[in-house]
């Protein structure tokens, strides 16, 4: 069940996100990471994480840290090959590993640049695990129903209020939030599930804050398909370069055509 091609991909999207963003939005994204990671729990209520000594903890801890995925990588398949489940890893070693990270920040233990390297390569193994997903729904189960928000910080609604309005003639039951701030937006996400995100950017100045939430959005709803409707001014080849999204849409009747694809594809 473990899937490195994704972890790759999401690990070499999380290095670029480094070079390409100020030091304090690279920061304020680790910190969510940790954050949301350290916090989450089992969604089974029988679920039992395994007891893993402190070494442990701590040796995975050097690997997650270093430059490059590999090492964190072959921990992570090592555990797995000694029966260790997908829930076991989630909840055992990434949600332990996310605290240590923290802690070890706070107390100077670990640098800026051991915290992105330790953070990246967390979040590229929860995708790659796919743990949180355990006893969910299907990723779409057949009904038309989606939520679209605009980036939080962004003032222009219009466009994606327009694309909700085509979406409901459509069929669709259309969730729109606009100018809702980032942790209003992820409760919100976390209350309903939604199995499909539309995102709207109108400017390149809040890249930074759609990156840090489609983050959150993977942590809290791992299984759902997210689009993001750019400015003109965006390409959609730097949008797949920094932000795991599964799809750019070009405009609201192709967005249209391109998810009922999707659902019925997932049907």
């Amino acid at each position: 069940m473990f899937d490195a091609e994704v972890f790759s991909r999401t690990a070499s999207l999380f290095a670029t996100k480094r070079k390409a963003f100020a030091e304090d939005a690279v920061e304020l994204l680790a910190g969510d990471i940790m954050r949301r990671l350290a916090s989450a729990r089992p969604h089974d209520p029988g679920f039992e994480a395994p007891e893993i000594s402190d070494d442990s903890i701590a040796a995975f801890c050097e690997t997650l840290i270093r430059p490059t995925p590999d090492a964190a990588l072959r921990f992570i398949e090592d555990r797995r090959a000694e029966g260790v489940t997908r829930q076991g890893v989630y909840l055992g070693y990434i949600v332990a590993a996310a605290r240590s990270l923290g802690q070890g920040w706070d107390e100077d233990r670990y640098s800026f640049l051991d915290v992105t390297y330790g953070t990246g390569h967390l979040y590229a193994l929860m995708r790659a695990l796919r743990a949180e997903t355990y006893g969910a729904r299907p990723a779409v189960d057949g009904r038309r129903c989606a939520l679209f928000a605009t980036v939080p910080g962004e003032d222009h609604g219009i466009g994606i209020t327009v694309a909700a309005d085509l979406f409901r003639e459509a069929g669709w039951e259309i969730d729109l939030r606009t100018d809702t701030d980032h942790d209003e937006l992820i409760a919100h996400v976390e209350h309903t599930q939604p199995h499909i995100i539309g995102l709207s950017l109108s400017t390149e100045q809040r890249l930074d804050a759609l990156v840090r939430l489609v983050v959150a959005m993977r942590i809290t709803v791992p299984s759902a398909i997210i689009g993001v409707a750019p400015a003109t001014n965006v390409s959609a080849e730097r949008l797949r370069d920094l932000v795991d999204i599964d799809l750019v849409f070009e405009d609201a009747p192709s967005a249209c055509r391109d998810l009922e694809r999707l659902v019925r594809l997932r049907d």
